[in-house]
């Protein structure tokens, strides 16, 4: 089989994490191929692997390993989604809820991937098509799409649709639509309500909205939500999964969707959205000391 590595930037040269998962691989005969990516100090010192451009990854591996944090998890799923192939998260950052197998558990967890002892969840994720006069940017976010408004320092007004059903003109500061996964990221920061993975909906979450009586909403997947991008400024664009920024000032209009192709994410036994949750925000214990 054979094994990509995408490694967080933030990991230091002098980790061990990394040679030890390496080492763990090739001594259970697998190939690994490293993204040589951001520059990496690390990529350029390992030995007995392979490097590509992260852009090759797909055609290249059977699996891809995301090591990091959430960041590097949603880098990683940019890269594979359309391949179909699974993409497995190795948590190395702060609280992270994408990334299920630790640096406790690692070798454990990769003896059973090799061995065949996991499942593939697939989790939807989100495409936009951003309209302009003469042209279509498209785009995919795994997490949630977020309308910015950059460095202005007043309000927005986001006219909002679903399937072409005026729902609201949002004046806040912007504006998330996000699947499932993605409510325990900004949408959850923004007051957006925890969504259970599987379920087929997406959230639209304003972020400060002016009025009180503005809350998030939850709808069905298989909608269309449109924004009239016509009276947006040159600051305001659209961001996926916090990375790449699309200018809104020459749109006309936005067009968010369920994505064609989900991602397929590695699972073990044990491992549960409920448990993550119950493990990453404390539930259940009692934090107020004595």
């Amino acid at each position: 089989m054979k094994i990509g590595l995408l490694l967080s930037p933030k990991i230091e040269a002098n980790d061990p994490i990394v040679p030890a998962i390496i080492e763990l691989l090739i001594e259970n005969k697998q190939t690994v191929i490293v993204a040589d990516w951001q520059s990496n100090s690390l990529v350029t010192n390992l030995n007995g692997v392979e490097r590509c451009n992260p852009e090759q990854m797909p055609e290249k591996v059977d699996a891809l390993f995301s090591i990091g944090g959430d960041g590097t998890f949603l880098s990683a799923s940019h890269l594979m989604a359309k391949s179909r192939k699974p993409v497995l998260g190795i948590h190395l950052g702060g609280l992270g809820f994408l990334a299920d197998v630790s640096v406790d558990n690692y070798r454990e967890r990769l003896i059973d991937f090799l061995n065949g002892k996991y499942s593939v969840e697939e989790r939807q994720g989100l495409t936009a098509r951003t309209y302009f006069k003469d042209s279509i940017q498209e785009s995919f976010a795994f997490n949630d799409f977020v309308i910015d408004k950059g460095r202005i320092s007043t309000m927005i007004k986001i006219r909002t649709y679903i399937n072409e059903e005026y729902l609201n003109t949002y004046r806040a500061d912007g504006l998330i639509i996000a699947t499932p996964t993605g409510s325990t990221a900004y949408s959850l920061s923004a007051g957006g309500p925890i969504i259970s993975p599987e379920l087929n909906v997406l959230v639209i979450c304003p972020i400060c909205p002016h009025s009180l009586s503005v809350r998030p909403v939850v709808i069905s997947a298989d909608q269309v939500v449109r924004i009239d991008c016509t009276d947006l400024s040159d600051d305001v664009s659209l961001i996926s999964d916090g990375h790449n920024r699309i200018a809104l000032g020459a749109a006309q209009k936005i067009e968010i969707h369920k994505a064609e192709f989900p991602l397929r994410i590695v699972r073990f036994s044990g491992d549960s959205f409920f448990h993550t949750l119950r493990t990453k925000l404390n539930w259940g214990r009692d934090v107020r000391g004595n």
